[in-house]
């Protein structure tokens, strides 16, 4: 797991992705992720949906304040388990890659979640293999 974990803004769609170390690499390697809509093909893996943690001994001023503590300490706590469920799946099968994905709440696509996504290899990159 990541010894120092980045969280990302929360405002728009952020990204994580894991790899092996070269070609023949046993050790992952995070790094931001980018989605290229051309190249990339993503396999949806696992859905975990945000929906406010617990705020235990703490206090708060108004009921805003409370509510806005839970759902930060609930996306926080997601990505951690995310990033961490991500990298059990990548130690399974190390020549596959893995990104953890944050998406907003919208009205097209619903509440905020993060998702995990096996990265599939480009058609131009699978046609080359033998």
């Amino acid at each position: 797991m990541k010894k120092k974990i980045t969280f990302p803004d929360w405002t728009g769609p952020a990204g994580q992705i894991i790899t092996r170390d070269g070609e023949n690499g046993k050790r992952p390697i995070w790094r931001a992720y980018a989605q290229d809509t051309a190249g990339d093909f993503l396999a949806l893996r696992v859905t975990l949906e945000i929906t406010g943690g617990s705020t235990l001994f703490e206090r708060f001023d108004s009921e805003e304040e409370r509510a806005a503590a839970q759902t930060e300490a609930s996306r926080r706590v997601t990505w951690r388990n995310a990033l961490g469920f991500a990298e059990q799946l990548w130690r399974a099968a190390p020549h596959r890659e893995y990104v953890v994905l944050f998406r907003p709440e919208s009205p097209n696509v619903g509440r905020e979640t993060i998702c995990i996504h096996q990265r599939l290899p480009s058609l131009s990159a699978a046609g080359k293999a033998v």
